[in-house]
């Protein structure tokens, strides 16, 4: 089941991404605010680039089921970047962009994006409660789908499901996730090395 592929064959991508992206210090309460900046920074490039890019595939975003638009998230982002004074002109010149050929590979990087809604609802709560961002008065990207995360999710994994009629679809998906999360990584890394 394509599903359960996604989750164990991209596991070792998704943890190498989890230790750049600051998730030790989320959980523990240790995160700053520099550091949260960074993390909506990069949050922002990263659903920029997959909505860009999918929004090429009229397959994707007229996919049965999908409501591409009710999952964009970058509107969410826009606001995080006002409320912390980040520049969104300077990080919409930055120089990253993905492609896809074909729907399937469009799914798998779009896997990445919803799946980080799951932890989003359990990193939000961590937030709040981090004296080092008592300044933030608000979040909007993480927890965004509420008390939506779960059927959100689940009618997500019907998407796909519904597309991986193939091994060779199931292949591009999988393989698509795994790229998406190491090209995300990337940033991550390039954003650390010049803070």
């Amino acid at each position: 089941m394509i599903t359960e592929r996604l989750k164990t064959e991209t596991r070792p991508h998704h943890d190498n991404m989890e230790r750049v992206g600051f998730s030790d210090k989320i959980m523990n309460g240790s995160l700053n605010l520099d550091e949260y900046k960074i993390l909506i920074r990069n949050n922002y490039i990263m659903n920029s680039i997959i909505e860009k890019a999918v929004s090429a595939l009229p397959e994707f975003v007229n996919l049965e089921g999908l409501n591409f638009e009710g999952r964009k998230k970058n509107h969410l982002l826009e606001r995080d970047l006002e409320v912390l004074g980040i520049n969104k002109a300077e990080l919409d010149a930055l120089d990253y962009s993905m492609n896809f050929d074909n729907l399937n590979q469009a799914l798998g990087a779009f896997y990445v994006m919803e799946g980080s809604t799951l932890g989003g609802s359990v990193i939000s709560r961590h937030l709040a409660k981090n004296p080092n961002l008592s300044a933030v008065p608000e979040y909007n990207f993480y927890g965004c789908y509420g008390d939506m995360v779960g059927p959100n999710w689940k009618m997500f994994q019907g998407v796909l499901m519904s597309q991986a009629n193939s091994t060779e679809n199931e292949d591009q998906m999988v393989q698509a996730a795994c790229d998406t999360f190491d090209y995300f990584r990337g940033i991550f890394e390039d954003s650390l090395s010049k803070s």
